[in-house]
């Protein structure tokens, strides 16, 4: 292996190759689990049984909770790019920024009409607060961030399981009403997967959300980014680096003790929802010492030039994630849900997991195609249309001296000094 590269060809390349990554990883992930329909053939030989069994575990322990995490995080050092460039020009920032929330919203629900375990509504909502806690200082900032991704009302109720043998945690809705969907989608019209998702589906994400202590998580997360992009990291590589040694170590440390105590967990006599209570909670704590892992992993990686090389495939998922993302459901869900194809009946997570794996270098080489002639994705650019209330947001590649004022649609705005800024407007 060649020694590692002095300096990265981009400081925007990580993070769209780093935003990529993520982005493939809830692609598999989704893969798996047939897009929120999770059944699975019942006769397939038991070499594709065991097969099955072990891709389920190895794609769950890979991406479940890490993949969105980074997508997260990365979220959070948008909002800070955007409103840091913004508040370069005249006009109420912070009310254009809600109102870019709201029309992320609206992409959401309409989004989660086919796939209701979309999470853009999610995104939207959670990052309304992101608004004011940008007024606080980075201490203020990195306290309030540790105290949320602790999750302590999943904390508080762990605890109560540990000391209080007569407590019974209540079932999580979110299961009922999935089962009620898992009926709907597998056999199901398309008309009826609409109508379930007009408010159960998203009702279903919501009380997920919640009682997997995801919210809490995700704000977390978005100071993280915000924290990030405050620090400049990406545009500092030898700082970036260090950063990223500690964030490996911590996170390999974090990820063996958290896996001891789940360990030991099985002589405690937990059982049913009070061993589920205890398990969630672990299992949060090493989704976020696992993403550390592969972010410090990634950052010094992308050092060296063969890696980087390889990376460079992740950039137009990167830099189209809200395309991307919805695409991928939009074409998926009909082929695994019972008003399509149904392919929900021959084909278990291995067989899934191929799929996803050429979904992506089909959506990867189009992404490349089209960013070649294209400044933004088809999602990307109505965003900006919609977030500045105009059509005249240049669409089409022009040359790279008119780059400066691709997004700024209101001639009167100042344009942004610093290039680096300029074209990190992205989801």
């Amino acid at each position: 292996m060649r020694s590692p590269a002095r300096n990265p060809t981009s400081r925007l390349a990580i993070v769209d190759a780093l935003r990529g990554s993520a982005l493939l990883g809830i692609l598999l992930l989704h893969a798996i689990e047939h897009w929120e329909l999770l059944r699975y053939p019942a006769d397939s030989p038991a070499w594709l049984h065991k097969l099955n069994m072990q891709t389920d575990e190895f794609g769950i322990f890979l991406f479940s909770g890490k993949a969105y995490a980074i997508f997260a995080m990365m979220f959070g050092l948008s909002f800070h790019l955007i409103l840091n460039r913004w508040s370069k020009r005249e006009g109420n920032v912070e009310g254009r920024y809600l109102w870019r929330l709201a029309v992320l919203g609206i992409f959401g629900y309409l989004n989660g009409l086919i796939y209701c375990g979309d999470i853009l509504l999610v995104l939207a909502v959670l990052g309304i607060p992101l608004v004011w806690l940008n007024r606080l200082g980075n201490r203020a900032l990195l306290g309030i961030s540790v105290i949320l991704v602790l999750q302590i009302p999943l904390l508080w109720e762990t605890v109560r399981v540990l000391s209080d043998q007569g407590f019974q945690p209540p079932p999580h809705r979110y299961l009922a009403i999935n089962e009620a969907l898992y009926n709907v989608f597998a056999n199901g019209s398309f008309i009826d997967v609409i109508k379930a998702n007009l408010w159960q589906g998203q009702l279903s994400r919501i009380w997920w959300t919640i009682e997997t202590g995801r919210h809490t998580q995700m704000l977390g997360l978005f100071i993280w980014g915000m924290l990030l992009g405050r620090a400049r990291v990406f545009e500092n590589s030898a700082y970036a680096v260090r950063l990223a040694k500690r964030a490996l170590l911590c996170g390999l440390i974090g990820f063996a003790a958290i896996s001891a105590v789940k360990w030991y967990s099985g002589a405690w006599g937990l059982t049913d929802m009070r061993l589920y209570v205890l398990h969630n909670l672990l299992i949060s704590y090493n989704h976020l010492a696992l993403m550390a892992v592969w972010v410090g992993g990634f950052v010094l990686l992308y050092q060296w030039t063969m890696p980087r090389m390889l990376f460079r495939l992740l950039e137009p998922l990167g830099r189209m994630s809200l395309t991307c993302y919805v695409t991928q459901g939009l074409f998926s869900v009909p082929l695994f849900y019972g008003f399509g194809l149904a392919l929900y009946r021959t084909m278990g997570p291995f067989y899934s997991v191929l799929y996803g794996a050429l979904f992506f270098l089909i959506q990867a080489g189009v992404a490349h195609l089209w960013l070649m002639h294209f400044q933004y994705g088809p999602l990307e650019w109505l965003w900006r249309c919609a977030t500045f209330t105009t059509f005249q947001v240049p669409f089409r590649r022009r040359q790279e001296s008119a780059s400066e004022n691709e997004v700024c649609p209101n001639p009167n705005w100042p344009k942004p000094d610093l290039p680096i800024i300029v074209t990190d407007d992205r989801h």
